[in-house]
């Protein structure tokens, strides 16, 4: 599927919690690409004069006849949209993009685990599948602070009351004490829970996203259960980490030398330290939309010796000559960047 750029009018706003909202997005001409439910989306705004972007996944389905994103308001450009996209405003938009959905890893019984805001790709996947398949046999358990963060609640308990083969449950870290036992499920994702919910778990594919440390530590429960690392998918935001298994640098030294080519600058970059993270470390811009190894917003073309945690929308010949994404690249030694 083919990246596009495009001009979007904001045609709904609303608020889905008391730090989460919900856009809805139309192109200003035109219709919009083609989108498989999960993918993402790459906005871009300007905050003092400095053009930003980041990366979103849209938690609205094909079947809509718009975009829709739901932004929680941290980080910068999370922050200013917040503050400032309303009905009405124009932004401009790159995409989709993603292998993370139901269409590229297919399931006949998904579960999908989700935390936080990571529930807006599942949110789309959900929708998509029941549109498809309305007797879909589907699993869903997402885990928030409180109830008062969990997007989507009421929907949510409304898809699954229409779609008897839609099974959801709430794990919640904080419930009033005096309020009746309305969740359950109280604490943080485990394997008791896990296998009272899914005592199929075992023949499904599980779809996953959310925080590192949730992502991290589901991952371990899953793999202690038994569960086939090939039957489990993984969407995150965030930094990859590096793993233990990757060769050793090339020199024992506290930091290497990134050299850039155009400009014939010099700075230092440190062992595990990301390509991207050096670069802004030394005031260089650079386009960086989802800092998870999955846009492609900045790649760039490196000689020297790297180590790539993520090689997607990288083709082969991109990879002979070099061409690596710089929020998931670490360096073994000095390297070069045009």
């Amino acid at each position: 599927m083919i990246s596009t750029s495009l001009t979007l009018r904001c045609i709904g706003r609303r608020a889905d919690t008391h730090d989460v909202v919900s856009w809805q997005l139309a192109p200003v001409a035109g219709s919009l690409p083609p989108v498989l439910a999960g993918q993402c989306v790459t906005l871009h705004i300007e905050i003092d004069g400095q053009s930003m972007c980041r990366a979103y996944t849209l938690s609205s389905c094909p079947q809509d006849t718009h975009w829709q994103v739901t932004i929680k308001d941290v980080g910068r450009v999370s922050h200013h949209l917040h503050q400032s996209l309303q009905v009405g405003d124009e932004i401009r938009a790159e995409g989709p993009f993603g292998d993370f959905n139901l269409t590229a890893l297919p399931c006949e019984q998904p579960l999908l685990l989700s935390a936080g805001s990571g529930i807006t790709p599942m949110w789309a996947m959900l929708r998509d599948e029941l549109a498809k398949r309305p007797e879909a046999d589907i699993r869903f358990i997402h885990s928030a602070r409180s109830p008062q963060d969990v997007i989507f609640a009421d929907e949510l308990a409304v898809l699954a009351a229409v779609h008897p083969g839609v099974r959801h449950a709430l794990v919640l870290e904080q419930v009033l004490e005096e309020a009746p036992p309305a969740h359950p499920w109280v604490g943080r994702l485990s394997p008791d829970m896990l296998k009272e919910l899914v005592p199929d778990l075992l023949a499904r594919h599980v779809y996953l996203c959310g925080p590192a440390p949730y992502m991290a530590a589901v991952s371990r429960i899953l793999a202690e259960l038994g569960l086939p690392a090939g039957q489990l998918h993984q969407e995150s935001f965030g930094l990859p980490a590096v793993t233990s298994s990757a060769a050793p640098v090339a020199a024992a030294s506290d930091h290497f030398w990134l050299t850039l080519n155009k400009s014939g600058k010099k700075v230092k970059i440190l062992p595990g330290q990301t390509l991207l993270a050096a670069l802004e470390a030394a005031g260089e811009r650079i386009n960086a939309a989802c800092r998870a190894g999955v846009c492609g917003s900045c790649r760039c073309t490196t000689s020297g010796d790297v180590t790539r945690q993520s090689v997607a929308t990288l083709t082969q010949g991109e990879l002979e000559s070099g061409v690596v994404l710089a929020c998931s690249c670490t360096v073994r030694g000095d390297v070069a960047v045009e």
